[in-house]
């Protein structure tokens, strides 16, 4: 058999096909060498350890998902954090405080926690924010150390549970946002959780199934760059870590900081998940009596005065 050489339109057509292929962004898994990221979970209980918040990681799910962009994402064991003032996050002030006030090893995190490296603090609460309308089962700083997770996300879609919530959070400590670097889309990990497609399967975790909860080429770039991310696998961090601050808590149940020893916050970047909830039925009128029996009073008057004509 003699084999021709190919075609020019057979190449043009290959070239184009290869180019819409490179063209479309969405990351198929980096080539670069493995990545590792340490998760320190820590459940919140009242003030005598007796309620607790569940604990919900969700951890194949996260692992399966940022496997895209060859990261090794490691749980360690829980800590335990007794202060029923932080079952129920208010506000970015009392999220900010759990995060960053207090010296190494406050609030629960992990004693080698620094703002910008890992492990990564991830807080499960009863609840975020609940007075503002809708259902918030996550927060994140954007390019620093802390989430917070509504144990919410276990009762998710019938009982099946927010499977990508903790992932979508990690993200935005590794940098990312809800609409840079290729988010937006329904498939897409760090869409807003009240626009994205929730797997209810790990069978539909990208890259199976659904394709559901991808990451693109530019997604998968910013997050090994980020500082969590380490070359080797431990506790130990590829560089001295930031020094943290000196002003320590007490050991048992942490005390309200003044305004003046608090972080600075207004810099620090939030990103809450919302998962909007269906607006309330409209309200029934209840059934009653026509008219008071005042009402009828007064109109049998009226209509008695009213002249009869012959």
């Amino acid at each position: 058999m003699v084999n021709l050489p190919p075609q020019p339109r057979f190449l043009l057509v290959c070239g184009l096909s290869a180019a819409l292929v490179s063209c479309t962004g969405e990351g198929q898994g980096s080539s670069g060498p493995t990545r590792f990221v340490n998760i320190q979970p820590i459940q919140v209980c009242d003030d005598f350890g007796l309620f607790c918040a569940d604990l919900a990681t969700f951890e194949e799910a996260t692992r399966k998902i940022w496997a895209q962009a060859n990261l090794d994402v490691s749980f360690l064991a829980p800590n335990r954090l007794n202060a029923s003032r932080f079952l129920i996050i208010d506000s970015q002030d009392e999220f900010a405080e759990l995060s960053f006030a207090g010296g190494a090893g406050a609030f629960g995190r992990n004693p080698l926690s620094t703002r910008t490296t890992g492990p990564i603090s991830l807080w499960f609460v009863e609840s975020i924010f609940p007075f503002e309308g809708f259902d918030t089962l996550g927060l994140g700083w954007i390019g620093q150390n802390g989430v917070v997770i509504d144990d919410e996300i276990l009762t998710f879609n019938n009982g099946v549970g927010r499977l990508d919530t903790v992932a979508h959070e990690i993200g935005h400590n590794l940098g990312l946002t809800h609409e840079g670097f290729g988010a937006g889309g329904a498939n897409n990990l760090m869409t807003d959780g009240g626009f994205r497609n929730s797997p209810s399967t790990l069978d539909d975790i990208t890259p199976d199934g659904a394709n559901l909860d991808r990451l693109t080429d530019r997604q998968i770039e910013v997050v090994r760059d980020s500082g969590f991310t380490r070359s080797r696998p431990g506790l130990a961090a590829d560089s001295i870590p930031a020094a943290v601050s000196e002003a320590p808590l007490l050991a048992d149940a942490p005390t309200v900081l003044s305004p003046d020893a608090l972080p600075p916050v207004t810099y620090l970047a939030l990103q809450p998940e919302a998962a909007f909830v269906d607006p309330p039925p409209p309200r029934q009128i209840p059934n009653g009596p026509a008219m008071s029996f005042m009402t009828a009073a007064l109109l049998a008057g009226y209509l008695g005065w009213q002249p009869r004509r012959s």
